[in-house]
């Protein structure tokens, strides 16, 4: 019989061995397909036309939509954002995009006129304000 200490060594052993070539989960993810894809102008005309049918249809849904960049711009407290459409008076957008922070560098290229392809989750019209998407990246 072997001493205690020499049973635990091969114990401990035995487990680090075993942890060691544990099979690794995959780390590719699945993309997110987009459950709707349309444009800015698009979704913005349906939220006007019945933003209860719209938030039944959009909101917290991941879609993606193509608009041109009226303005690259950090909203305090909420991050950065692309706004698309129009500006409106006080500096609002048709469509305002918050970025994943893993988007800001691609949304830092952006110029205002240029055509983008941005994918996100809908948020509808918190506070029946403007139209807001979240956790977007750029489309390439």
């Amino acid at each position: 019989m072997r001493p205690p200490s020499c049973r635990l060594a091969l114990s401990l052993a035995l487990v680090f061995t075993t942890a060691c070539h544990k099979p690794q989960a995959s780390k590719l993810e699945e993309p997110i397909k987009p459950a709707h894809t349309l444009t800015a102008d698009e979704l913005l005309a349906e939220y006007q036309k019945n933003e209860v049918g719209a938030d039944q249809k959009y909101k917290n849904k991941p879609i993606q939509v193509t608009g041109t960049v009226a303005g690259v711009k950090k909203a305090p407290l909420l991050g950065y954002f692309v706004g698309l459409g129009s500006p409106q008076e006080g500096e609002g957008y048709d469509l305002m995009c918050f970025l994943d922070p893993s988007a800001e560098e691609d949304a830092g290229k952006l110029k205002v006129g240029d055509k983008v392809t941005l994918m996100g989750r809908c948020d509808g019209k918190p506070g029946g304000l403007q139209l807001k998407m979240s956790g977007c990246w750029l489309v390439k």
